[in-house]
């Protein structure tokens, strides 16, 4: 694929070189309204160069008009016009220039996609590490959780599509004094825990009772330190322990990360402990660590709160950690870019770090690259956190479990009247799998769709509401495609046979409509790496979607002249949705269990 925006930007750029002898990139977006792009750069040029006469040109038209005059000769574009900002008063209005895309490349480009694949890649590959989920050992994941899991891993399948080497990484919290109390409890209960591993119930309720013991008793709590002190020495019996609880921490994670298709390697605080020591020596010997209060720490120029690498009773904190791992991460491992999903209020503590990776020389901009990739909070309908009956945070298992069930409710009710004899008839088997599905993909779209830096009110009835921006919607505009092909007997041997034989011609302005979101997807690829922002991916699949209805409005496809033309247009639709879908971790609905099997979904989803 190409980015047909960076084309027209190149154009543009090279028009206003020649035209005026300024070197000015020239700002380039998708057009809402007239023409496929729109440049307001001419805008820009006019205002900045007043004084000086605006470069000869009384009006922002003629400046526009001047620079489109000298646009390189192309094969690309049509034609391309000034127009004004504010057409019922052209004369004050500001004006853009409307560039539109010649029919035949749109659908070039369309074939190009059917005969080699749907592929943009980056123009120099990198190693990007991605850190997000970070779940804490011997805690359930809860509902916070949620946004960091589903972003972090939208954000790693983009960048492997873009062909980069990415890094998955899990930051668990596997170190720390809530270890010690969890050993000695362990010991206590069990004595002969090293000789035979016993079931301590569900890890969430024995936490709670180390904590409780922890709090009141001061003999407990002292052997709790002591044993801190113990598992960082390395002591056999408490690493023993340590591992235990790490072990039943993991399976319960892998729960979760199965159900949503989450592909994540877990690289824990306690992998970076022994690299702290180290790392600091060398931030001491470039003299950027000092003392303060007791305490060693990092001040960052032009702010107030500095990096604790050192308590003041001599213990680590989670900065001396996070120094050390981006000293691993950038010096070890040779990544050029990190990206850090957690919630938005730690963006000051990452900044910090950061920058002190930059005082010491280990960050490079913009040979390297940090993000850290924020996002604000879930909350119930009430606009509040969502929180259990006893006040605590909402376990992501339980929230992963209602919306299947809710999916499945719906389904039932639809399903219920058809016999079972009936080809229609679906299985409660299938409903169930159909279910997990449409639960999963529309807890993940529901979430990817919203500004990431904004709070969310979490709703499983406008998540699963089959007529507006849901996965629900998407899934039946899917099935609906599939449903088409299938009804004229397309095999994947038959549409291979008819990509090499006709081409897709554009005849009618809905097709080209259609046509012109598929392209789009390079350009919004593009603004992810820059914004990482997973919604204007969302925006596209949905839009697609939405032009594939009012395709279907205007266009007949079966028993029409245009029909190997409109197959073909249907078939790369499909084809796009499905990458976009799994880009945002999305499986569509099709093809699963009989064969006759999407067709009954598709009749019980249909809106």
């Amino acid at each position: 694929m190409q980015s047909f925006g960076k084309i027209v930007q190149g154009l543009l750029t090279a028009a206003i070189k020649n035209s005026l002898g300024v070197d000015m990139l020239a700002e380039v977006a998708v057009s809402q309204q007239m023409g496929d792009y729109k440049c307001a750069t001419a805008i820009k040029l006019f205002n900045m160069h007043k004084k000086t006469g605006s470069f000869g040109c009384a009006t922002m038209k003629e400046l526009a008009e001047k620079i489109i005059k000298a646009v390189p000769a192309n094969q690309l574009i049509e034609k391309a016009e000034a127009t004004p900002m504010k057409p019922d008063d052209p004369a004050k209005s500001p004006y853009f220039i409307n560039v539109y895309l010649k029919n035949e490349v749109l659908q070039h480009e369309l074939m190009n996609m059917l005969q080699t694949g749907i592929s943009y890649k980056a123009q120099q590959k990198q190693k990007i590490l991605v850190d997000f989920s970070s779940p804490n050992i011997a805690k359930e994941l809860h509902v916070g959780h949620l946004r960091s899991t589903i972003i972090g891993d939208t954000a790693c399948r983009i960048f492997e599509f873009l062909g980069h080497e990415v890094l998955r990484i899990n930051h668990v919290g596997d170190w720390g004094t809530q270890f010690g109390m969890l050993t000695a409890a362990l010991y206590d209960a069990f004595p002969d825990f090293l000789e035979k591993k016993p079931n301590i119930g569900e890890l969430k309720v024995f936490y709670q009772g180390a904590k409780e013991r922890f709090d009141k008793d001061e003999a407990f709590k002292k052997r709790s330190h002591d044993n801190v002190v113990l598992l960082q020495s390395g002591d056999p019996k408490i690493t023993e322990a340590w591992k235990y609880f790490c072990d039943i921490s993991r399976k319960e994670f892998m729960q979760i990360y199965e159900r949503l298709d989450i592909k994540i390697q877990e690289v824990g605080e306690s992998f970076y402990n022994p690299l702290i020591k180290p790392t600091l020596q060398v931030l001491e010997e470039k003299k950027i660590v000092t003392v303060d209060k007791g305490a060693k720490v990092i001040f960052i120029p032009k702010n107030k709160t500095p990096l604790i690498v050192v308590k003041s009773d001599g213990a680590f904190s989670y900065d001396s950690t996070d120094i050390a791992a981006i000293w691993y991460r950038f010096i070890q491992l040779k990544c050029d870019r990190l990206i850090y999903v957690t919630d938005i209020g730690q963006q000051l503590h990452f900044n910090l770090v950061f920058e002190a990776a930059k005082l010491a020389g280990w960050h490079v901009p913009p040979k390297t690259r940090t993000d850290h990739m924020g996002f604000g909070l879930v909350l119930g309908e009430s606009g509040k956190k969502i929180k259990t009956r006893e006040g605590a945070s909402e376990k992501l298992m339980d929230l992963l479990d209602e919306a299947p069930k809710k999916a499945f409710e719906q389904l039932k009710e639809r399903n219920k009247d058809i016999p079972a004899d009936s080809p229609n008839y679906t299985s409660e088997a299938d409903l169930k799998i159909a279910a997990e599905k449409i639960g999963m993909a529309s807890i993940k779209y529901f979430d990817l769709k919203q500004n990431r830096v904004s709070n969310y009110a979490f709703s499983y009835e406008r998540m699963l509401d089959p007529k507006g921006d849901t996965a629900l919607y998407l899934l039946y505009a899917y099935a609906r495609m599939d449903s088409i092909l299938r009804k004229i007997g397309m095999d994947p041997a038959k549409m291979q046979e008819l990509i090499n034989k006709a081409k897709i011609v554009i005849t009618h302005e809905k097709e080209r409509e259609l046509a012109f979101e598929i392209i789009k997807l390079p350009e919004i690829i593009e603004e992810f790496v820059n914004e990482l922002l997973p919604n204007k991916l969302c925006a596209l699949v949905y839009e697609i979607a939405v032009k594939v209805g009012e395709f279907y409005e205007s266009c007949k496809v079966i028993g029409t002249p245009e029909q190997d033309t409109r197959v073909l247009l249907i078939e790369i639709s499909l084809r796009m949705m499905k990458c976009i879908l799994n880009l945002l971790g999305i499986q569509p609905l099709s093809k699963i269990q009989s064969n006759h099997y999407h067709t009954q979904i598709l009749s019980l989803i249909h809106i």
